[in-house]
């Protein structure tokens, strides 16, 4: 895991120490307010539609990481089209496992 995936998968901020001996130590005050945008943002990516979370991703906007678990978009990967069924199944499927879950001030 990256210190950027790191941020943008689960909101927590990596100060690095010393990048050649693998020092780090994550920032509590700032993790805190990454999480708290995280949760304000959250639902809405995942109601985006679908072809505009495709046209970011084929303009280099968004990685596959970002497109499937930020927005809960299944793409071509080859060509960046929406694979449209298989993004209603997944994205109803994250809405009843993961999305049901949350509290927007959690």
């Amino acid at each position: 895991m990256s210190v950027e995936r790191a941020l943008t998968d689960y909101g927590v901020v990596i100060r690095v120490i010393d990048q050649d001996l693998a020092a780090y130590e994550v920032d509590a005050d700032a993790t805190a307010a990454a999480r708290a945008v995280q949760r304000r943002v959250r639902r809405g990516k995942l109601a985006e539609p679908a072809e505009e979370v495709a046209k970011k991703f084929r303009v280099d906007a968004l990685s596959v990481l970002d497109v499937v678990r930020h927005y809960g978009v299944i793409l071509d990967w080859a060509t960046g089209e929406v694979l449209e069924i298989t993004t209603n199944q997944f994205r109803e499927m994250f809405h009843k496992r993961t999305t049901a879950h949350w509290v927007d001030g959690d």
